[in-house]
């Protein structure tokens, strides 16, 4: 793993000279983990993760042992600031997608570059409002009883994020979209393929062209 990957990209650190990116470099711990692999869980110690490379999926159990998605993240992203400032992790874990690097920082290797270099905390606060931000969208989500509805609401937002109108790709498998949604696999192929039987969308794989009866339908509300 480069420097240029674990300090040089991330968008939490590019307020920071490239000086002060060298005196933070020794401060992380850099380390190749497997496709399911844990990286954070209950038991495990507060750690902020910086993904250099690959994809790690955030969830949490449910009381019954279900897997509720909360986000993806992708290179550059990072997750486990909450528990670096004290809130206690009572069922958040961080799993490997896929191979994946990643960038590992300790307590107080957080805490010594937030007191030396304030900038990065403003950054993490303008970070953090983003993800709070997706978070609100994904229980504004849930709130919708009607299966189809919110499945339909899900691909406009990526349609949204990505600026990319009616044509989107969703970039993950669809159990985890499924994970997210609070839904089932076979439930998520089935509302997929009846909205393309009724002609309001074309799908090819995960690439879905959203048509005029799907937006007549739907809309953005």
């Amino acid at each position: 793993m480069t420097k240029d990957n674990c300090v040089h990209k991330v968008p939490l650190l590019q307020n920071l000279s490239p000086s002060e990116k060298d005196l933070i470099y020794p401060l992380i711990h850099h380390k190749t983990i497997q496709k399911g692999e844990i990286v954070q869980s209950p038991e495990t110690e507060a750690q902020l993760t910086i993904v250099a490379s690959g994809q790690l999926k955030v969830y949490k159990l449910n009381p019954n042992g279900k897997e509720q998605l909360i986000r993806m993240i992708h290179e550059g992203e990072y997750e486990g600031e909450n528990y670096i400032f004290g809130l206690k992790n009572q069922s958040i874990y961080i799993e490997a997608v896929c191979e994946s690097r990643i960038c590992c920082l300790s307590q107080k290797s957080v805490n010594d570059i937030l007191t030396n270099y304030p900038q990065v905390g403003y950054q993490l606060l303008q970070l953090n409002a983003q993800k709070t931000v997706a978070l609100g969208e994904q229980n504004q989500l849930l709130a919708i009883d009607d299966i189809e509805t919110r499945i339909a609401k899900y691909l406009i937002s990526l349609s949204q994020e990505k600026h990319n109108g009616n044509h989107i790709t969703i970039s993950i498998p669809l159990k985890e979209v499924a994970s997210y949604l609070a839904t089932s696999p076979e439930t998520i192929s089935r509302k997929l393929k009846h909205l393309e039987e009724t002609d309001l969308i074309q799908r090819r794989g995960r690439h879905i062209q959203l048509l005029n009866n799907f937006w007549q339908r739907f809309g953005v509300s």
